[in-house]
């Protein structure tokens, strides 16, 4: 700095920002340069900055500080700010390169992109308006800037709270990404547009400031009766500068909403395009992914679970919810910020799904909002993640394809316990992994209304008082919970599929955790496209960067598919073959099956399909395992199929090649399957219909089971809920499992409340959304 005094005097601000910069190096996620680290840096620098920007006021003015400064010390004061800022905006991205020795960082280069966009313009951003401030005849500097530090971190919570939107441009720490499990963040673009408004904001603070300075100045001069008082106010450049930015600040906020930085719901409405009304609910979906027809199923699917949600929780909604659908993972990512997780918003009765969610989700965004009518008052939900999450986990009832007591006694058996009376805090439930916490706080949610009623799970949910609610400390009743789970007896392949769902770290426990979810983004968008290089080589990246589950199956998957068997089979045996990543591996087995399979060891191929069907993973799983292992009892099937496996084939190819295969002397009823399937993948249901009811009954029950659930899901989506509703009984006769006989139970119901709704429940004050469902 020009002034070694200068630097005494900013001992503390200097000394806390490095004890800041320390704590970090010690806390997961924020322990190196990265987003969030930056994000942070961002929000504590900026108001030291402030805060050291009037502390060096009052020292070059110790006399008087409301008195203005001459020209010459006012810009030696500028001169002494500009050093003070730039070396506590060095301070910290100098201990965290530091701390990249001991601590992996996948990408410097992009944390130092992020830092120099997040906490460069927010440390201006705030020392110029301190410097404001500090011109300005107010008292009490110090407290009116932290008035508008405040102010504008308030801008986070306004915008995330009035708006559907998540996330949040800011001046001070530049972007804010909502609360969500995704963990893909791609916003440079966004960003550097909303930092150049930032900037051109700073600029425009400071060209004011100068101004008044000037201003106060003269006016001085004249109270003195000194010469000089004749000086213009504002000079010709800085009025067209204070103008030019100004425009542009003005229509960045005008178009704001084209420009991504913000989704108010007019505008979100307006992009999806399609809208329509029941009693309960407003749907607004994109008209360019449903029609009408479609818009009402959905409209009617809504009602469906709104009743039973209702009677369950035995609540009266008084207020019409409003659904948002979105097309894709990235529409909604584009216009809320939350792209493949769905969220609801209970204080403005909202929910937010993705369409291919829907019947998925649907359920259990609900239970958020109409948890509204009994939440705490003004945010309508409950006081703390674990209830929140918990209740509506319980009135889904069914998790992983499994009924949800069982899924929790499996957690337990695998050695997963995480502190449950943590569960029920914030850190606590955002700390553990997703699938351990849902299911944990669900399992004991749902006890806890089984047991002890709903009624006092309501009043629980608004208060997060156990002790008062149930005259029992949380500890005895979760002792309670405990024994009521150890009637639930797991076997060796219940705690195999347990410790593949459930061994897993939160976002807090991952290297580079955004490095490598936008690395395995553009893996999957490569996939998708079919550029198995690209995506083997993406992959790859991933793989140096971090070991991950995803990173490793769609390399092995990408050697597949581009005909390098042997590669890929070396790939996966060396994975499968370290004890401490197998179980998180477990489906890699048919990618392993494949490429043995199409390297002629047919034996140990049957051997790994043979193994995963056994597992149970999941029912996609199992239906891929049992095909596989079924086309292998047919010598000229087997070969007929194969490329449709393992090769790099376009759907018309695989269709065209399934076709040909129903022409040779091969078993038929696989190869009908398969085809029905492709067509049926790619919306050509009436084709798949006639296939797949062309075939006998399939010799393994799962493949059975899947044919009579697809015929019934495809008769559903076209409105033929007779015929769904009997493929639906069929299906019961090919499955023990639990959670599929409710799952089935409840589709039987949906057909039947989508053949004959209760009318009054579609009717306006006036009867008009009558017509709606005839």
């Amino acid at each position: 700095m020009s002034n070694p005094s200068n630097l005494r005097f900013l001992k503390i601000p200097l000394a806390t920002v490095v004890l800041f910069s320390l704590v970090c190096t010690q806390i997961p996620l924020f322990n190196y340069l990265g987003f969030e680290f930056s994000a942070l840096a961002a929000l504590v620098l900026g108001f030291i900055a402030g805060i050291a920007t009037i502390s060096l006021w009052n020292k070059h003015t110790p006399a008087q500080p409301d008195i203005p400064l001459d020209e010459e010390g006012f810009w030696r004061y500028l001169k002494s700010v500009a050093s003070a800022l730039l070396l506590l905006s060095m301070l910290p991205a100098l201990v965290m390169s530091a701390n990249a020795a001991l601590i992996k960082n996948c990408s410097f280069s992009q944390g130092l992109i992020f830092y120099g966009l997040l906490v460069v313009p927010g440390v201006a951003f705030c020392s110029l308006l301190a410097l404001l401030i500090s011109v300005s005849s107010f008292k009490w500097k110090k407290t009116w800037f932290t008035l508008a530090y405040l102010l504008t971190l308030l801008h986070i919570a306004f915008v995330t709270f009035t708006r559907p939107q998540i996330y949040a441009f800011n001046p001070i720490i530049g972007f804010f990404p909502g609360i969500t499990y995704d963990e893909t963040m791609q916003i440079e673009g966004r960003l550097l547009l909303y930092r150049w408004a930032t900037v051109s904001a700073s600029l425009l603070l400071f060209i004011v400031a100068v101004v008044l300075h000037r201003s106060r100045t003269r006016a001085k001069v004249i109270r003195d009766g000194q010469a000089g008082s004749s000086h213009k106010t504002w000079h010709v450049t800085e009025l067209a500068g204070a103008m030019l930015l100004t425009a542009i600040i003005v229509g960045v906020f005008i178009f704001s909403s084209r420009l991504g930085l913000s989704s108010p719901r007019s505008y979100v409405e307006e992009e999806l395009g399609g809208k329509i009304e029941t009693q309960h609910f407003v749907l607004h979906y994109p008209a360019s992914a449903v029609d009408e027809r479609r818009a009402r199923q959905l409209a009617k699917l809504h009602e469906f679970y709104f009743t039973g949600i209702v009677s369950e929780l035995n609540i009266v909604s008084v207020k019409k919810i409003q659904s948002f659908i979105y097309a894709s993972a990235e529409q909604k990512a584009r216009l809320i910020g939350a792209g493949r997780t769905n969220i609801a918003k209970p204080w403005l009765w909202q929910m937010h799904l993705n369409l291919g969610d829907v019947e998925s989700s649907l359920k259990h965004e609900m239970v958020h909002v109409l948890a509204a009518d009994f939440g705490f008052p003004l945010i309508r939900v409950g006081l703390n993640p674990g209830l929140i999450e918990g209740l509506a986990t319980a009135i889904e009832r069914v998790q992983y394809e499994e009924p949800l007591h069982c899924v929790a006694a499996q957690i337990r058996s695998v050695g997963i316990n995480p502190r449950m009376e943590q569960l029920f805090s914030f850190t606590g439930f955002a700390g553990t992994y997703s699938g351990v916490s849902y299911t944990l706080a669900g399992s004991f949610s749902r006890y806890l209304i089984d047991q002890y009623g709903v009624r006092r799970f309501k009043r629980l949910y608004r208060t997060g008082d156990f002790h008062a609610i149930y005259n029992k400390d949380i500890s005895v009743l979760l002792a309670e919970w405990r024994r009521f789970l150890e009637k639930y007896e797991v076997d060796a392949r219940e705690q195999l599929r347990a410790a593949y769902y459930f061994k897993r770290t939160s976002i807090f426990g991952k290297e580079c955790a955004r490095v490598i979810a936008n690395i395995d983004a553009e893996t999957r968008q490569h996939f998708a496209r079919k550029e198995y290089a690209l995506a083997y080589e993406s992959a790859t990246r991933s793989l140096d960067l971090s070991w991950s589950p995803g990173a490793v199956s769609s390399s092995v998957n990408s050697l597949v598919r581009l005909g390098k068997f042997s590669e890929a089979a070396e790939l996966a045996e060396e994975y499968l073959g370290d004890s401490a990543l197998a179980h998180t591996l477990l489906p890699l087995k048919l990618q392993l099956g494949d490429a043995y399979w199409a390297s002629g060891d047919i034996a140990r191929a049957r051997l790994l399909y043979e193994e995963l069907l056994s597992t149970h993973i999941s029912l996609s799983m199992d239906e891929g395992a049992a095909l596989r292992l079924e086309a292998l009892k047919d010598t000229g099937l087997a070969a007929a199929v194969l490329p449709y496996f393992t090769g790099a084939l376009s759907d018309t190819t695989r269709i065209s090649m399934l076709r040909a295969s129903l022409r040779v002397p091969v078993r038929k009823d696989i190869a009908t399957y398969l085809l029905a399937r492709e067509y049926a993948s790619q919306g050509d249901r009436h084709r798949a219909i006639e296939l797949f009811r062309s075939v006998e009954r399939l010799p393994r029950e799962v493949l059975e089971f899947q044919r009579q659930l697809r015929l019934a899901r495809m008769y559903y989506s076209l409105g033929e809920y007779q015929r769904a509703k009997i493929h639906f009984w069929q299906s019961y006769n090919y499955t023990t499992s639990e959670s599929f006989l409710y799952r089935i139970r409840e589709w039987i119901e949906l057909c039947n409340w989508m053949i004959d709704p209760p009318r009054e429940m579609f009717k306006d004050e006036g009867g008009e959304l009558q017509a709606l469902w005839e």
